[in-house]
Parts: C-alpha cells; sequence; structure tokens
C-alpha cells in the first residue's frame, strides 16, 4: 500500500498546531501509519501554497484565520469544520496623539484607513480592518455610514501563509497615511499591530482596544475564532486520519495549558518577529486557549464572521455555517486521547 501525503498549513502562530509542530505531537501521531507529512509553508510552488488560501489541496489541513476558508467555501471548496478554537489577540483604534478626536463617538464624520492589497485572491487584511472598526463604531452607536473608509493601497511582496499578504508589516501604511494626514484613524491588530503601537506611542491614543472588550461578538475578526478545516472527501476517505490528526492538537494544547512558559516560547519562534514580552501582550490566554472545540459560542463567532463578510460583500454566495461542521471526528479524536490518558495512568 503507499503511503498518504498530507498537508497541513497554519497561520498567525496562535493555534495549536504551532505547538504539535515544533514538539512532535503530529510528527509522532503519524509515525507509524504510512503518512507522509507536508509543510505548505515549506513548498516552494506557489500554487501549493495559495493552498493556504483557496482550500484547493484536498488532503490539507488549515488551522488559523476564518476569512481565508470562509472566502474559500462560499466560492464552492467542499470543506468541513472539524474543530475551533479561539485565541484572543490585541486589536485596537489608534489616531494621531494631537488629534482632537478622543472617543469613538468623535470618529463621526471621519476617514477611516483600510488597507488594499491588488492582486491576491482574498484581501483577508482588508476584511480585517473592516471589522475591526464596525466592532468599535458599534460601541458608539455608530455604523459605516456615519464613517468615510479611505483606501490605503499596500504593496502586496511575496504571499506569505504564516499570518500577512507579505511585503510590509501589516499596519505599517495605514500609519504613514494617518501621520500624513490622509486618514484620522488606523486599526491594529496581531503582533505586528502591537509593535507598531509601542514603536510609535509617543504620537499615537488609542480610542479602544478591543481585546478588552468583555462581548465576544466584539472580539471577532479573522483571527478569533480560528476554524481547522479539511475537504471532505478527503474525511470520508480517512477519517482515522483526520481523527488522528485532531488528536495531535488535543495533546497539543494539553501540553501548552501545562506548560504555558513553554508554550509562549514556541509562539515566540513561530512569530519570528516579536520579543517574547510582546507575545505574551498580543496574545494574553494563548496557553489556555488552544483546545479545539464545538461549542455553541465558538460556532456562533465563527457564523457571525461569515455574515459580516457576506454583507461586507466578500463572498461570492451565503452557506449556512451548522452544515458546514461535522461534530463526529472530534468526538472521536477526544475519546481516542482519553483512552491514551487512561491506559498511561493504569
Amino acid at each position: 500500500m503507499s503511503d498518504t501525503e498530507i498537508w497541513f498549513t497554519r497561520c498567525g502562530g496562535a493555534t495549536a498546531s504551532t505547538i504539535a509542530i515544533q514538539e512532535n505531537f503530529l510528527h509522532d501521531a503519524f509515525a507509524d501509519n504510512g503518512v507522509i507529512l507536508r509543510s505548505l509553508q515549506e513548498s516552494n510552488d506557489s500554487a501549493v501554497r495559495e493552498s493556504h488560501f483557496d482550500h484547493s489541496i484536498p488532503a490539507m489541513f488549515r488551522e488559523g484565520g476564518n476569512i481565508p476558508p470562509i472566502w474559500a467555501r462560499a466560492k464552492g471548496a467542499d470543506t468541513v469544520v472539524l474543530a475551533i478554537s479561539w485565541v484572543d489577540e490585541f486589536q485596537s483604534i489608534v489616531v494621531r496623539g494631537d488629534s482632537g478626536i478622543r472617543s469613538l463617538a468623535e470618529l463621526r464624520g471621519k476617514r477611516l484607513a483600510v488597507p488594499l492589497y491588488a492582486g491576491i485572491s482574498i484581501d483577508f487584511q482588508r476584511g480585517a480592518n473592516f471589522h475591526g472598526f464596525a466592532s468599535g463604531l458599534s460601541l458608539a452607536g455608530l455604523s459605516a455610514g456615519d464613517v468615510t473608509f479611505v483606501d490605503v493601497p499596500v504593496e502586496r511582496g511575496n504571499t506569505s501563509t504564516s499570518g500577512g499578504n507579505g511585503g510590509r508589516e501589516s499596519g505599517a501604511a495605514e500609519l504613514e497615511a494617518l501621520f500624513d494626514g490622509r486618514v484620522d484613524a488606523v486599526f491594529l491588530r496581531q503582533s505586528s499591530g502591537l509593535r507598531l503601537f509601542n514603536e510609535h506611542a509617543e504620537r499615537l491614543r488609542e480610542l479602544v482596544r478591543l481585546t478588552d472588550q468583555p462581548d465576544p461578538l466584539h472580539r471577532i475578526n479573522n483571527g478569533t475564532p480560528r476554524p481547522l478545516t479539511v475537504h471532505r472527501s478527503f474525511l470520508a476517505e480517512h477519517r482515522d486520519l483526520v481523527v488522528r490528526y485532531i488528536a495531535a492538537l488535543i495533546r497539543a494544547a494539553d501540553w501548552a495549558e501545562a506548560n504555558p512558559g513553554a508554550a509562549l516560547d514556541a509562539l515566540t519562534r513561530e512569530d519570528g518577529r516579536s520579543d517574547r514580552r510582546t507575545i505574551a501582550a498580543t496574545f494574553p490566554n494563548y496557553a489556555t486557549s488552544l483546545h479545539p472545540k464545538l461549542t455553541e459560542d465558538y460556532i456562533a463567532g465563527l457564523s457571525a464572521q461569515k455574515d459580516f463578510l457576506r454583507d461586507w460583500g466578500f463572498l461570492e454566495a451565503d452557506f449556512d455555517v451548522a452544515e458546514w461542521i461535522d461534530r463526529g471526528p472530534l468526538e472521536e479524536a477526544a475519546a481516542l486521547v482519553a483512552a491514551e490518558t487512561r491506559v498511561a495512568a493504569e
């Protein structure tokens, strides 16, 4: 029997996959199963790497930001959500420190920066900025019609599957537009946004940090929640491998919770640009937030994000998130890990 090839990809770093890869949970899960594991990020083929966004490779697991998989599903990719995690990350709306704007309500009639990347399949950074602003505006009783969105062209550079569109640091072009007076407010997120915020702190005023909002619906964005997806055809043909894959992520999440310092080190290595202190501030609950789940609140968050992308014109078609989910493999993976834990304890 020939070996089965499995591709895997993750983005943003704040995933159980990061731990599973670095700590060899993923490798160990398939060591004796005739499986060849391949990382999408390590491929030199741009068509292969593009599957991170369009999910074109059937034998591929993807854990990461939700805009690309939602967009791909709306375009007809026959994928299935196997699990969801929710790792809150830094999200902030800022204005110039010398601006007269001191509250979200004072954004009425103002110019808000949104990045515009040319020549990419799905501009998820643009979608993330729109949603960040929409969440902030809603806190002040405002809506999109109360402000003016200003496109800020950003050079694409080389496509990155690790959390950005490549090229410049995410948020840098928008901050330039803020400082030279083309816009009045900017949305920053992720570790790149926090680095920029810290670098220019004396020149900025923060209107809101969405990370701290108690209502999780105000914290929804590309990175929250993060679905784990695979093609339905692969699930149908290799259900046992799918269960083993999810089980590896459960073990990784358990390990992270038991080793929070080491988990933070792993995420810092994955990021590659930020120091440990910045990563800890970007993802304040990282080590305890990696468990793959299908709870009603996580599903509601994913559905709300799909609805937002639909309403703001990012999707070609609508679909039912509940029908996109298959609970069976996660339940089987949890049972597998529980059984192994009992045996180990005996």
